[in-house]
């Protein structure tokens, strides 16, 4: 019989927000306009303090051309920025039916954004002119990682709507969060 023992030496990484509006529009999706495609956010303030996000205020879901009987499709991606171009990583979170999973405790969504909308909320992205009331979020913006994380990267974000024939609605949400993964002490 063997024993195998594993230690996982972890290092603490920081992300740094390339600007302080934290959400940029995807480039490369003409029309698209990032996260006013989605919300209005104007009732909402983010403030970047000492190592973490925080996050107040309302939304409105104002996604045009959806139907609340839509299939949401999500994808969120990191890519890392190497030899002049955005390479995508390993680390990929896909849902094909956003809306199930959307205040489902265990899903990445919930855990990072939905867990902060009270019950009578919660409804799916999919509903024109819901407003979501959120409990201040706090997202920490340094964490730890057993892989060397240093560099520039960027989260893109896409949600997709299908109508119930399963025919792709035409406007599609893109968002980009980019920065630069420091290695902290």
């Amino acid at each position: 019989m063997y024993l195998v023992a594993v230690l996982v030496i972890a290092d603490r990484y920081e992300f740094a927000f390339d600007n302080l509006d934290i959400i940029e529009k995807c480039p490369d999706i003409p029309g698209n306009n990032g996260i006013h495609d989605l919300f209005n956010i104007s009732e909402l303030s983010m403030e970047l303090q000492e190592g973490r996000l925080t996050v107040n205020g309302n939304t409105t879901s104002v996604w045009e051309g959806v139907e609340p009987t839509d299939r949401i499709q999500g994808r969120g991606e990191l890519y890392r920025y190497r030899r002049g171009a955005w390479q995508v990583t390993p680390i990929t979170l896909a849902v094909n039916d956003f809306c199930m999973v959307q205040y489902n405790p265990t899903s990445v969504w919930y855990q990072v954004w939905t867990s902060n909308i009270p019950l009578n909320d919660r409804k799916c992205i999919n509903v024109y002119g819901h407003v979501y009331h959120y409990r201040p979020i706090t997202v920490d913006t340094i964490f730890e990682y057993s892989v060397n994380m240093e560099g520039r990267h960027k989260l893109v974000v896409h949600f997709m709507a299908f109508d119930q024939l399963n025919r792709q609605r035409s406007k599609i949400i893109c968002v980009q969060i980019p920065g630069e993964i420091i290695k902290v002490k």
